[in-house]
C-alpha cells in the first residue's frame, strides 16, 4: 500500500471507525480526487459505506463539465455520487463566503455520519494567515481541526485526513497513480485574497523562513489545544447562566468581562445565526450589563431577543401579533382545537363551568378578578406572578359569554369560581414567561 493511505488508515479517529457512511466532498480538483482515491483503497478496511457529494455552484461556464467529470470518476471507482445544485447569493458578502455557506448547507443535508474533506497542510497555513490578516481571534487562528461536528448539522462530523500532507505531496500521489483532475481557473485569480497569499505572499515568506509550514502547523496545534480549554470554560459558564427559566442575566453579570463576552457571543450565534460584528457584541454586552431588571430588545436575523427581569427571551420578529389574542369565543372543544390545554390547578375552574361558551380576549380596562386578597386588575396579578412587563398587555384572559372575567390563562381562576382541584385553560407557548410559581 502507498504510504499515504497506510498512514491515513493508522490514524483513523474512533468516530470514523464507528461510522456507517462516509461521504467525500468531491469538487473534481486535485485534492478531492486524491482523497476519494485514497478512501476507495481503504474501502475494505472501513466499516462504512463510501459515497461522494459534488456541489454544483453554477459559478463557472464549465461547471456542468466538472459535474460530468465527477460522475465519470465515481462510476470508475464504483462509488455512489450525490449531486447538490446550489444558488450562491453574495448579498453584500464576498462570493467566496457565499459559496462556502451554500456548500456547507449542502454538506449538512448529508445522511452520512462523516463528511470527508480534502483540506491539506498548505490549506491550513493559508487559513491561519488569512485569519491573521482579517483580524481573527483564537477560534479563527486555530484554523481547521482534523475532526469536528458540522455547525450546520452536528449529527455529521467533518473529517480532514489530509491535513498532514502538502499540496506537492498530493500532486506526486496523483502523478504516481495517473489521476486526472480539474484545475479551476478561479484558483489563480488574484482578485481573491487567498490566491494572492498562495501565489505571492507565502512563497516570499518561505524564502525567509524555509520551515514556515512546520512552524505554522505547530502553532495551530497549540492554538487548538488552548481553544479546547477555552471551550471547556465557556461550556461551564454557559451552564452557570442557565436555570429552569432559561438564560439568567443576573448570573451572567457575575462573570468576568471577558467571560461575559464569550457567553454573549455564543448566545448571539445560537439565537441569531449571526454575530453581525464586534461592535454589536460590545454594545449588546454594555446594555445587558446596565439594564439590571429593566428591559431591552435586539432585532436579530429572524427573531427578536428581549431582556426583562434578569431573563432573556427569544421571540419571533412579529411576537406582538403572535402573542396578542384575537377576540374569539367558542366551546371547550374549539379551544382545544386551537392549541389550548386544560391543566389541573389549585385555583382552577370547575369542569361544569367550562362546558359553557367561553370568550378569549386581551385584558380590557376595568377588568377585575377576585382573589383571596380581594379584587385585583389582571395586570397586577401578572406582576405578582413575575410575568415580564413586555408580555403583560398580550396575556390572554378567559371570560364567560357575557364577557365577565373567569381566569387568566396559565395562572389562576377568579376566586368566585375557583375550586381546589379545578381545570385551568393554558397555552403552552406562554409557559416560558412564568417566572414565579
Amino acid at each position: 500500500m502507498h504510504p499515504v493511505p497506510a498512514a491515513v488508515l493508522r490514524a483513523l479517529p474512533a468516530v470514523v471507525l464507528r461510522a456507517r457512511r462516509i461521504e467525500t466532498a468531491l469538487s473534481g480538483g486535485l485534492d478531492s480526487v486524491v482523497l476519494l482515491n485514497i478512501l476507495a483503497q481503504l474501502k475494505g478496511s472501513l466499516n462504512a459505506e463510501l459515497t461522494a457529494v459534488h456541489v454544483h455552484h453554477g459559478l463557472h461556464a464549465d461547471a456542468d463539465g466538472w459535474l460530468d467529470f465527477c460522475r465519470s470518476y465515481c462510476a470508475r471507482l464504483g462509488i455512489p455520487l450525490r449531486v447538490e445544485k446550489v444558488t450562491v447569493r453574495p448579498a453584500g458578502r464576498g462570493i467566496e463566503a457565499a459559496a462556502r455557506e451554500a456548500r456547507y448547507q449542502a454538506f449538512a443535508r448529508s445522511s452520512a455520519d462523516i463528511l470527508a474533506a480534502a483540506h491539506h497542510a498548505d490549506d491550513q497555513t493559508e487559513t491561519f494567515f488569512l485569519a491573521a490578516l482579517r483580524g481573527g481571534g483564537l477560534r479563527a487562528l486555530a484554523a481547521m481541526p482534523e475532526l469536528r461536528p458540522l455547525a450546520e448539522n452536528p449529527a455529521v462530523h467533518i473529517w480532514r485526513p489530509l491535513l498532514p500532507y502538502s499540496r506537492d505531496e498530493l500532486a506526486a500521489y496523483a502523478a504516481e497513480h495517473r489521476l486526472d483532475y480539474i484545475t479551476d481557473p478561479a484558483n489563480a485569480d488574484p482578485a481573491y485574497l487567498r490566491n494572492r497569499l498562495r501565489h505571492d505572499g507565502l512563497p516570499r515568506l518561505r524564502q525567509i523562513q524555509p520551515q514556515l509550514d512546520a512552524h505554522i502547523r505547530a502553532a495551530v496545534a497549540l492554538l487548538q489545544d488552548e481553544l479546547a480549554v477555552l471551550q471547556e470554560t465557556a461550556d461551564a459558564d454557559w451552564q452557570a447562566v442557565h436555570d429552569a427559566h432559561g438564560f439568567n442575566t443576573a448570573a451572567w453579570r457575575q462573570l468576568t468581562p471577558a467571560r461575559r463576552r464569550q457567553t454573549a457571543r455564543r448566545l448571539l450565534l445560537e439565537t441569531g445565526g449571526s454575530l453581525k460584528n464586534q461592535a454589536f457584541l460590545a454594545d449588546f454586552c454594555r446594555v445587558l450589563d446596565q439594564i439590571g431588571t429593566g428591559e431591552a430588545q435586539w432585532p436579530l436575523s429572524d427573531h427578536t431577543l428581549i431582556a426583562s427581569r434578569n431573563r432573556l427571551f427569544l421571540l419571533p420578529q412579529n411576537w406582538q401579533r403572535q402573542y396578542t389574542p384575537a377576540a374569539a369565543q367558542g366551546s371547550l372543544k374549539d379551544l382545544q382545537a386551537a392549541g389550548w390545554q386544560l391543566r389541573r390547578a389549585a385555583h382552577g375552574l370547575p369542569r361544569g363551568l367550562l362546558t359553557q361558551t367561553l370568550r378569549i380576549r386581551p385584558i380590557e380596562k376595568g377588568d377585575l378578578l377576585h382573589t383571596p386578597a380581594g379584587r385585583k386588575p389582571p395586570k397586577q396579578i401578572l406582576h405578582e406572578h413575575g410575568i415580564p412587563p413586555f408580555i403583560r398587555p398580550c396575556w390572554p384572559l378567559i371570560a364567560d359569554e357575557n364577557n365577565r372575567p373567569l381566569a387568566l390563562a396559565n395562572l389562576r381562576a377568579d376566586s368566585r369560581h375557583a375550586v381546589s382541584d379545578g381545570l385551568l385553560p393554558c397555552l403552552p407557548d406562554y409557559d416560558k414567561f412564568l417566572m414565579k410559581e
